[in-house]
């Protein structure tokens, strides 16, 4: 019986995508803005770059591995004429990574408009790097926070500017409880997107009133190399494919905040199919936000002249 369930399933779930994905519908150019966007060398943090490049921005993507990244930067290049677009390398799951990619821009001595933490992981890695953090939970949230946090006095400079988190709406059976064990694949990712959604929520709080507004979402089931760490490739490979959001579909809305004038005042939200929705009951738990900020300054190692009070 679960044999014709399963076809049901898929075919629900392409009609539900279909019906309810939303669109950028903002033409907006973005000559003279700067964007950094992370894992921008494939998916949706790819299809992202490519619509604010070929909408004139000056885009940089933060990839771990330099092949692709380059590789990414030169397709962005020939298929927009846009040569203001590059690379810089950034692993997620190293802090001194981190910490070189924003000297490394600085060092450019340009202004931040628009940051986009899109890089991801899920079922990849339950090993600790070198910094002694289970690897996708330092990809997803840990890495992400010390990036923001140490581009955060250049986002302040540059406003009127944007953060944008990409995370999910498994955010709601995430914890905050013991972050760095490591749980099942399934456990972390929520865990992790929960951080997100909390991070996003008591960032927008901490920058209030300094023109950089804040927000996260939830990009939909989308069809891209996320999936192919995990044990599911195959069957993604073979079955999925039809059934789930393609990239440009899936990086809709990291456009519609990076480009649409609607956002231009709106902090502190979360977002599906380009429209604000509602944010799991423990996202929206002001004290459980704080104390996750709190942990989150310990396990990075966040210096007290960086910390954004």
């Amino acid at each position: 019986m679960w044999l014709l369930w399963v076809p049901i399933f898929l075919i629900f779930m392409r009609i539900y995508n279909k019906i309810t994905n939303g669109k950028c519908y903002s033409d907006n150019v973005m000559s003279g803005k700067v964007a950094i966007i992370t894992g921008g060398n494939s998916g949706i943090g790819y299809e992202t770059a490519l619509e604010l490049a070929r909408r004139g921005a000056k885009v940089i993507l933060g990839c771990r591995d330099d092949t692709r990244g380059q590789k990414a930067v030169d397709s962005i290049i020939k298929k927009t004429k846009n040569e203001s677009v590059s690379y810089i390398h950034l692993d997620l799951s190293s802090f001194a990574s981190i910490r070189k990619f924003v000297n490394d821009f600085k060092s450019l001595e340009i202004k931040l408009d628009i940051l986009i933490n899109n890089a991801g992981a899920s079922g990849v890695h339950r090993e600790k790097t070198e910094d002694g953090i289970v690897r996708d939970m330092q990809v997803n949230h840990f890495g992400p926070f010390l990036l923001t946090v140490l581009l955060t006095p250049i986002l302040v400079k540059s406003a009127p500017s944007r953060v944008i988190i990409v995370s999910s709406t498994y955010h709601r059976f995430g914890t905050i409880n013991d972050l760095n064990t490591p749980h099942s694949y399934i456990r972390t990712y929520c865990d992790s997107k929960l951080c997100n959604v909390l991070f996003s929520n008591e960032l927008a709080r901490r920058l209030d009133g300094t023109g950089v507004v804040v927000n996260c979402l939830h990009p939909g089931h989308v069809n891209t190399s996320f999936y192919r760490a995990t044990t599911m490739e195959k069957l993604r490979t073979l079955i999925l494919y039809s059934f789930f959001k393609n990239p440009v579909e899936g990086a809709q809305t990291s456009l519609y905040l990076a480009v649409s004038d609607e956002c231009d005042q709106e902090t502190g939200k979360y977002f599906v199919d380009c429209k604000e929705g509602l944010m799991g009951l423990k996202a929206r738990n002001e004290e459980l936000a704080a104390s996750m900020w709190e942990l989150s300054e310990k396990m990075v190692g966040l210096k007290r002249e960086e910390t954004i009070p």
